[in-house]
C-alpha cells in the first residue's frame, strides 16, 4: 500500500510539473508575440507618419501648380490670353 501512495505522488508531481512547464511555456510565447507586435506597432506608426509627411508636401506643390499666379504666368509664357467676346459660347 505504501507503493500505490508513493507511485500516485510521483505522478502527481509529474503532472504538476508538466502543468508549471506548460504554463510557463505559454507566458513565454505570450511575451514573445507581445514583442513583435509592439515592433510591428512602431514600424506602422513610422509609416504612418512618413505617409503624412508626404501628403502635406503632396499638398503644398498641388496648391503651387494651380497657383492662379502660376497659372496665369504659365498661360503667358504660352501666348495664351482671355478670350474675346465673340470667342465665348453661351449655352441655356
Amino acid at each position: 500500500m505504501g507503493s500505490k501512495v508513493k507511485r500516485s505522488n510521483w505522478w502527481g508531481t509529474i503532472l504538476l510539473g508538466l502543468a508549471a512547464f506548460g504554463l510557463s511555456l505559454t507566458l513565454v510565447w505570450l511575451n514573445v508575440q507581445m514583442v513583435n507586435m509592439a515592433y510591428d506597432m512602431k514600424q506602422l506608426r513610422s509609416r504612418l507618419q512618413s505617409e503624412k509627411t508626404l501628403q502635406a508636401k503632396l499638398e503644398v506643390e498641388r496648391m503651387h501648380l494651380v497657383s492662379d499666379y502660376r497659372l496665369q504666368e504659365l498661360a503667358t509664357h504660352l501666348g495664351l490670353s482671355p478670350p474675346v467676346e465673340d470667342q465665348v459660347r453661351r449655352i441655356r
